[in-house]
């Protein structure tokens, strides 16, 4: 049986929040002050001591307390930026958790988090992935049995609040290897549209999917998925997939949602959902299954 991936994609009208940087700014700071002393904490938790002077688009002004000179920072670098008092010890700053750059099964647009991450899901699908600059991230990795996975991506800012992006994961089973067609790859490319940030968002994609072992060619694919910010540390969202497999006399319609929460502290994030299908030939519909999921950023 061949399925083939569509996904309806809902357009939700909600008011959006604020930049994303701005909840790893402490209230108590003031650009520009040159009264306060600032501590800025990078992703690999490297500490400068200076004044922040300013913020224009996707860098922040920091001129550092051993130095005239101002250094122009990405805002992609920056951890947490608050005021430091002397005396007060490295761990009374707040250890702020990794921004949500990606849902569990879905990808987002959302700006990349760090140098890189390790991403595992069910214990069965697990990528490390390198991010080369800001806008290019690739990985390595296995989806259990199934074979060797690879990932690409390419994500672009067009401002705070509006990020586009192309994805593409490629499997390559162990079976029906070297037939005399090639390699054999199973690929799901999809351009990803993400509105808003890490506080509210909302997340479209559409693409192929494709496999080499089939003559049919590709399938169309989409998806949605929304979701945001619930507390310091917590992050809420849904994701719904939906397929249409033509290998019937009649299209039969898959639906595939799912809910999450997702918790971070310093490096890591967890996932913990639930799940479930609703098939439309049999209006089966199974009680929620749970999965986790688990990523780890450097």
């Amino acid at each position: 049986m061949r399925t083939s991936l569509l996904i309806l994609a809902l357009l939700v009208a909600t008011a959006l929040a604020g930049q994303s940087y701005r909840s790893r700014i402490h209230y108590k700071v003031k650009l520009g002050d040159e009264k306060q002393l600032h501590q800025l904490i990078l992703l690999d938790y490297t500490k400068l001591l200076g004044t922040a002077l300013d913020i224009q688009a996707d860098s922040i002004y920091f001129r550092l307390r051993s130095a005239d000179e101002v250094s122009v920072i990405p805002l992609a670098e920056m951890r947490f930026l608050g005021e430091f008092v002397v005396g007060q010890s490295a761990l009374s700053v707040p250890r702020v958790p990794p921004p949500l750059t990606d849902l569990t099964y879905e990808r987002t647009a959302l700006p990349f988090n760090g140098r890189g991450q390790l991403r595992i899901i069910n214990l069965v699908y697990g990528v490390a992935e390198l991010n080369l600059n800001q806008n290019l991230q690739v990985g390595l990795g296995v989806a259990g049995p199934l074979g060797l996975l690879s990932t690409q991506r390419l994500r672009f800012s067009l401002n705070p609040q509006l990020h586009l992006g192309i994805s593409n994961q490629v499997l390559f089973p162990p079976f029906n290897q070297g037939n005399g067609q090639g390699i054999f790859a199973i690929g799901d490319l999809t351009t990803i549209l993400t509105i808003g940030s890490e506080r509210r968002f909302l997340n479209l994609g559409t693409g192929i999917f494709y496999n080499r072992d089939n003559g049919d060619g590709p399938v169309p694919l989409h998806r949605i998925g929304i979701g945001g910010r619930v507390g310091e540390r917590w992050h809420l969202y849904s994701e719904v997939l939906m397929s249409l497999d033509r290998s019937f006399n009649f299209p039969q319609l898959q639906i595939f949602p799912s809910f999450t929460a997702s918790v971070g502290a310093r490096r890591h994030r967890w996932q913990l959902g639930v799940f479930t299908v609703v098939l439309d030939e049999d209006s089966f519909f199974p009680p929620p299954l749970p999965y986790v999921g688990y990523a780890y950023y450097w």
